[in-house]
């Protein structure tokens, strides 16, 4: 993400002037950079491929700049990265994600917290413990169908509001609610069969 300036500022042979429109840029960079590529890199499971998305998502809110407000500016980037996300995954490879099968409707809209924090302590114990339940966890995130991980992803991982999410997802708060359920169903269910494989 260190080029992502580099990427939207000409070349100068001095050192321009900071102006307000570029310390505003500057401010959403250091607030969502980071987001932003876990974001994308828990859709992909790509680094390289999520670095550049990341990259351009930035660069076109460079572009839009002076058209977005503060208020908005959260749900717009996370849209940008979404389209993005959907047309590398058309262009390099097909989708095979495993549909959920069963489970409540759309229309149900309760569901359960989950905590993906990793054991706080810094023994190897420890260390070896919260690497194995992000395999897991990855590895739980790849067989969900697309629509569902990516509410689970906005919601439970990256902290958005549902309507924050209904935002970026371009649906209702209820459809968010609905696939959040299921999402959290099929998520729980299925990181606690493998833990329980992974402990015999």
């Amino acid at each position: 993400m260190g080029n992502i300036l580099k990427a939207v500022s000409p070349a100068a042979p001095v050192k321009p002037a900071v102006t307000p429109r570029m310390e505003r840029f500057e401010r959403y960079l250091e607030q969502f950079r980071r987001p932003i590529f876990s974001y994308v890199f828990r859709l992909v499971n790509d680094e390289g491929a999520a670095e550049d998305i990341a990259q351009e998502t930035f660069v076109r809110l460079y572009q839009e700049l002076d058209r977005i407000r503060d208020e908005t500016a959260s749900a717009w980037l996370y849209r940008v990265a979404r389209n993005l996300v959907t047309d590398y995954v058309r262009k390099k490879r097909p989708v095979t994600f495993t549909v959920l099968k069963g489970g409540k409707s759309d229309d149900d809209e309760e569901g359960s917290a989950l905590d993906f924090d990793a054991p706080a302590s810094d023994s190897p114990v420890a260390q070896s413990s919260g690497n194995e339940l992000r395999r897991h966890i990855d590895s739980t995130l790849a067989a969900m169908s697309e629509k569902f991980r990516e509410v689970l992803v906005l919601v439970d991982m990256q902290k958005l509001t549902h309507d924050q999410a209904a935002k970026v997802l371009n649906c209702s708060v209820k459809t968010v609610s609905a696939r959040l359920a299921r999402a959290r169903e099929f998520f729980t269910n299925r990181l606690s069969r493998l833990v329980k494989i992974e402990l015999k």
